[in-house]
């Protein structure tokens, strides 16, 4: 006759599988999280590629870091279109499947987020001393004229926004500037989503990627 398992047995093997699994888990973990920064860090220096394209084509001047908002010459619209979009609008041309898209912060907020980055526009705010302000006209920073290029923060992962205020983005955006002077910014507005140590990855204006969870002093220096 053959032997059945026992209800001991039984639970004996299921221990035994739990087990395994919870050992397994943080490795699949880990490296599910390795191929998401990869993809992160592509996204980031296909972004930097864009932007630099675009200001070949304009006397070394980016995109529009702010306004308009909604339409191009705003900066994510530009990088959508590099990447073969023909919406000139936010609406159309932002995405769920795009190089403005964090898998890692896909993961975190939701399937349907359409950007999950931001630009750099320290110097550019509207504070005192500033030339312009990106929030009232549009503003375009000289990328050849900025002094330290691997020094120099372009796009960095984002934090999605905290306020559902008139001029805020929808829920599946992601704030999309920052000034690395105010605290606030560094703050609230940075996308410390990589990692249990909470790193954001950041391409800079040489087109270099990296990932840390560090602000630099560096980074507060105002751009041309």
């Amino acid at each position: 006759m053959r032997r059945a398992f026992t209800l001991l047995e039984l639970l004996v093997v299921i221990a035994v599988v739990a087990v395994l699994i919870g050992l397994l888990f943080p490795a699949l973990s880990a490296a599910s999280e390795a191929g998401r920064l990869a993809v992160c860090s592509s996204n980031l220096r296909q972004t930097y590629v864009a932007i630099r394209a675009y200001a070949d084509s304009a006397k070394g001047q980016t995109p529009s870091l702010g306004q308009p908002y909604a339409r191009l010459p705003n900066w994510g619209v530009a990088v959508q279109q590099a990447a073969g979009q023909i919406a000139t609008t936010t609406d159309g041309a932002l995405t769920p499947n795009s190089v403005l898209v964090c898998p890692t912060s896909r993961a975190r907020f939701g399937r349907d987020v359409t950007r999950t980055y931001a630009i750099n526009a320290t110097g550019h705010a509207g504070l005192p001393g500033d030339p312009d302000n990106y929030d009232a006209a549009a503003v375009h920073v000289n990328m050849d004229k900025v002094a330290r290029p691997s020094e120099a923060p372009l796009v960095l992962d984002a934090a999605m926004p905290r306020t559902t205020a008139a001029g805020s983005p929808p829920p599946t955006r992601s704030v999309s500037v920052i000034d690395f002077r105010q605290a606030v910014h560094v703050a609230d507005r940075i996308g410390r989503v990589h990692g249990k140590d909470r790193r954001f990855s950041i391409t800079f204006f040489d087109g270099s990627v990296r990932t840390t969870k560090d602000v630099e002093n560096a980074w507060a220096t105002a751009l041309p």
